[in-house]
Formats: C-alpha cells, structure tokens, sequence
C-alpha cells in the first residue's frame, strides 16, 4: 500500500550519495539544495505536521470521553503537553549532533578526517547518529492510513546532503564505493523501517500525537541548522531568499 512512497525515500537517498561524485567541486548547488530542503522541511512542521498532531490528540480525547463529565476528570488529571514533546525532540536532536557531527543538515563540523580506524569509527557514529533521525522521521511518514507526501518530499530534499557526507564519510576513511554505498543503503532504509513500526506496533500508534510532535522538534532543529547554521548563515542574498520563499510556498499548497 505505501510501496510507492518508501521506494522513492530508499532509492532516493541511494542516488543521492552518488550525487557526491557530482558536486563535490560544486558547493555552492549542495548548499541551494540544503537550503531549499531546510526551508520545506519548516514549513511542513508548521503546515501540515503539528495541525494534524493536535487535531489527533483532541479527537483521541472526544473519543475517550463519553460525557463532559468524563473530560472534566481528563483533564484534571496529569498530561504532558503535546508542546513539551517537540522541546523533547529537539533536545534529542542536539544530542544526535554530538554523534553525527551534524550530518543531519548537510556537512560536518569536524572535515578533519584521515584514511584510518578512527576515520570510519568516526563515520561509523555519523551513520548511527543520522540513522537514529531517520528511523524517527519515518514514524510520523504514515498517518491516517495516509502516506504523508508533503513530508516525504521534504525528507527526500533534506536527505540528498546528508547522503552525500554519509557516503563521502566512508570513502574518505578508505573504504571501497560498494562498502561505502553499503553502509549508505543501512541509512537509506532506516526511514522505511521507522515508518513500518510505527504500522504495527499498537503503543507508537496510540501515542501518534506525542511521537509526531517530538518528530516535529527533530524536523525544527535540522531545518533551523540547516538555514542559520552554514558559512553563509548571515548573508542572506536575493537567490537564497527566494529559494526559502519558493519552498515556503510550494508547502503550503501541497495537499494535507
């Protein structure tokens, strides 16, 4: 059923960290690229991600709730706020960071690598690091029995960078192209098996709500790094401004 939509995440992050050999002597195209994914990514926590969390949670509680008594009690009782979950999330974002050294919006914060074993144990915790981050994002990719296209597109978008140092990780470290394209598709898949346990486990689908906030607060940090964290972070020129625009408005008009 959603076949077509974790096709495109796992093959697209394959291609991508390809895309290493293409524009390795072309920054300033990967950066447009971060950018624009950033900027999509942050609109579509705001557009579609947190409105559909919280009209989840309120139907969650009409349908608990046989009398307005019942919500009275409800919420009297303890409850932690849908908000809290995406300060969690993007906590864990910055705890991810120390493993993955910011993979996760496109370069490194350390580019100091040599072709040893420290190198690939340090590409070994990148991969960890921005596994963890798909493997999480994939949880809020189906919701309502829906795949959730608009999200999709945005985590392909961001994901073409981090294949890139993903896969250029592993070569720098001295690995051959198949290992290192090996060690990509390990990520590649993470966002798909994320997706299929938040399926079928009845705990992650009782709590969507909670879990897609907390995704949000993950989706907020990596976009928000992705547009103020680069070289050029405060020298926002008129093609980056209109990149973010254009990116702004094409998730507004995507489909809930």
């Amino acid at each position: 059923m959603y076949i077509l939509g974790y096709s495109i995440l796992f093959l697209a992050s394959l291609v991508s960290g390809l895309l290493v050999f293409v524009f390795e002597k072309r920054p300033k195209v990967l950066d447009f690229i971060s950018v624009f994914g950033g900027a999509f990514l942050m609109a579509v926590c705001f557009v579609h991600l947190l409105p559909e969390a919280f009209t989840l949670s309120s139907d969650s509680v009409c349908s608990h709730s046989h009398s307005h008594e019942h919500i009275h009690e409800h919420n009297h009782g303890f409850s932690f706020p849908l908000g809290a979950f995406v300060l969690l999330g993007f906590l864990l974002q910055l705890i991810l960071e120390l493993i993955s050294k910011g993979a996760e919006h496109g370069h490194l914060h350390n580019e100091d690598r040599t072709v040893n074993h420290s190198a690939y144990l340090s590409s070994l915790m990148i991969l960890l690091g921005v596994s963890i981050h798909a493997f999480l994002e994939g949880f809020a990719l189906v919701t309502n029995g829906k795949m959730n296209y608009s999200l999709l597109i945005g985590v392909v978008l961001h994901n073409i960078p981090i294949s890139m140092v993903v896969m250029g990780s592993f070569l720098k470290a001295g690995c051959s192209k198949f290992v290192s394209l090996f060690h990509l598709a390990v990520f590649a898949i993470m966002g798909v098996v994320g997706s299929l346990v938040g399926l079928h486990f009845d705990f992650v689908t009782h709590y969507t709500p909670q879990i897609m906030c907390f995704v949000v607060g993950i989706l907020l940090h990596v976009s928000i790094s992705t547009l103020f964290d680069s070289k050029e972070s405060h020298q926002y020129n008129f093609v980056r401004f209109v990149i973010v625009l254009t990116a702004f408005v094409v998730a507004c008009l995507l489909p809930h």
